[in-house]
C-alpha cells in the first residue's frame, strides 16, 4: 500500500500481542531514496542466454515531522537475459536491498 510507512503499532507492553498494541497514523512521514546503479552485462554472441550483474549506491531519506534522517542504501541484482528476438529479450533476475 503506498500509504503503509504512515501506519505504526505502539504496544502497551514490551511483548506485542494481537490485544495489548494500537495503531497510529501518522501523516507527517515522507521518504525518498536515491540510487545509482551500474550494470555490466556478460555477452556472448555464440550463446541466447547472457548474463548480467549490478551494483547501486545511494541514500535514503526519512523526514518525520520536519525531522530529516538519512541512511546509506545499496543493491546488489543478478540475473539473465535470454534474448527472444533481436529486440526484444526475457530477463529474469533478483536483487538485494
Amino acid at each position: 500500500h503506498i500509504e503503509s510507512h504512515n501506519f505504526v503499532a505502539v504496544g502497551r507492553d514490551a511483548t506485542l500481542t494481537p490485544d495489548n498494541f494500537f495503531v497510529m497514523k501518522i501523516d507527517s512521514v515522507k521518504d525518498i531514496s536515491v540510487m545509482l546503479n551500474a550494470c555490466y552485462d556478460v555477452m556472448h554472441t555464440d550463446l541466447p542466454v547472457s548474463p548480467y550483474m549490478c551494483a547501486g549506491l545511494g541514500a535514503s531519506f526519512i523526514n518525520i515531522a520536519d525531522h530529516v534522517t538519512s541512511k546509506l542504501a545499496y543493491r546488489g541484482k543478478v540475473g539473465v537475459s535470454y534474448k527472444l528476438t533481436p529486440e526484444i529479450s526475457l530477463i529474469a533476475g533478483g536483487f538485494y536491498h
